[in-house]
Order: C-alpha cells, then structure tokens, then sequence
C-alpha cells in the first residue's frame, strides 16, 4: 500500500537524521501497535548506519525489557551483526525466526525516554577526533570485540549483561559521532567486562565445587 510505504519511508527519515538521543527520545511516534517486531526495528535502521543499528541492538541488554529474553535475543543479533560487519556488510541481516521476535512497546518507549536525557548530556561530549579509531577499518576490527560481547550476553552469567552492554554502547557512539576517544573508553570497558564476567565465572566454580565438597562430606557423615 502506498500509505505503508510513506509511512516506512518517513520512519526511516528519522532514523537517518536525528541524533541517538532525539530518537529515543522520540521512539512512540515510531513504534506502533502494542508489539514491535525486531526485524520492523532493523529495517527501520537499516540506512541508519551501523553504529545506531549497534546502539539500539546493545541498549535492551543494558536495560532489559520486561517478558523479553534480552541476552538471547539481542545478543543473538549483536553476534550476527558483528559477524556480518567482518564480512563488509554495511546493514544487518537476520534469519526470519529472529526477525519476528517481537518486544511489548511500552515498556521499549518508557525505558527508551528514561535513558535518552542522559546520552544527550553524553552527546555534547562527543566529537570527531582520532578518526582513524572510528574509521571504515576500525569497524572491522571492533567487530571481534563486539562480538565477544555478544556472546557474554548471550551466556546466562548474573549480572554479566550491563558491562558487555555498555562497552558496545560506548563502541557505538564513538562509530556514531566519529569520536576515536569514545572508541579506547569502549577499548578499556571491554577489558573491565572480561576481566568481571571471568571472575563472576570463576568464582561461580569455586563456589560450586565448595558446595559439592560440603554436601558431599555432610553425606558422608550421615
């Protein structure tokens, strides 16, 4: 229908040409219906660039939405996204049954609100400098660590969402406002997050073989 079609091709107008913080801002004039679908959201970026694709990919994992399997899912898209972007692609492609996962609108519009006030004072930090770090080049190389991000998301560790999360975001500001500084903080959160996700890992075996000695030498007493 033609209506459809205006109507895709204005949202993605705003996507193209708002700033991160104004579109999230502003995501209900955007999403529609009580559910989004993710593949809706990519095509939707999809001339958008690969940093906000990246963005708003990372942020349901640093803010996770209610009745929504955020680690599977959007790690998931991250971990094909990063895999593509190693390949030259330039907008993500997903298989179907990842494209009709779908996420409650209001609780994607109301997080998304809360959040922008904040990536808009982060914003006026922001500018091109160190261009090489946010370079074509730099896309591929950021995406290893993006894609072993995606993966800590994906595994089922607690609390290990929020800093693979946040270093993406970083990462995704800085390929967004041409920011190279953005990108070493982004450098610097991806070895805070291995360095806490494996300790978190580590200290869970620890706990567990300790748990297992106990319950086993308490059996043995019986």
């Amino acid at each position: 229908m033609p209506h459809d079609a205006l109507t895709d091709e204005a949202r993605a107008n705003f996507f193209r040409t708002r700033s991160a913080s104004e579109i999230l801002a502003n995501l209900d004039t955007v999403l529609v219906g009580d559910r989004v679908t993710l593949g809706e959201m990519v095509d939707a970026l999809g001339e958008a660039g690969i940093g906000l694709t990246i963005l708003m990919l990372a942020l349901p994992s640093f803010i996770p939405v209610p009745g929504l399997p955020t680690g599977v899912v959007f790690g998931t898209a991250l971990a094909i996204l990063s895999l593509q972007i190693m390949t030259g692609a330039d907008r993500l492609l997903l298989p179907e049954w990842l494209r009709r996962r779908s996420l409650p609108r209001g609780p994607v519009v109301i997080g998304a609100a809360w959040v922008a006030p904040w990536f808009r004072r982060i914003e006026w930090l922001l500018r091109p400098r160190l261009r090489i770090l946010s370079s074509r080049l730099a896309q591929f190389i950021l995406a290893v660590p993006i894609f072993v991000h995606a993966v800590m998301i994906l595994l089922p560790i607690p609390l290990g969402n929020q800093l693979p999360a946040l270093a993406v975001i970083v990462f995704a500001f800085g390929l967004i406002e041409r920011d190279g500084l953005a990108v070493l903080i982004g450098w610097l959160l991806t070895v805070i997050a291995i360095a806490w996700n494996t300790t978190i890992v580590l200290f869970g075996a620890e706990l567990s073989i300790l748990l297992y000695r106990w319950s086993t030498a308490i059996w043995d007493k019986l």
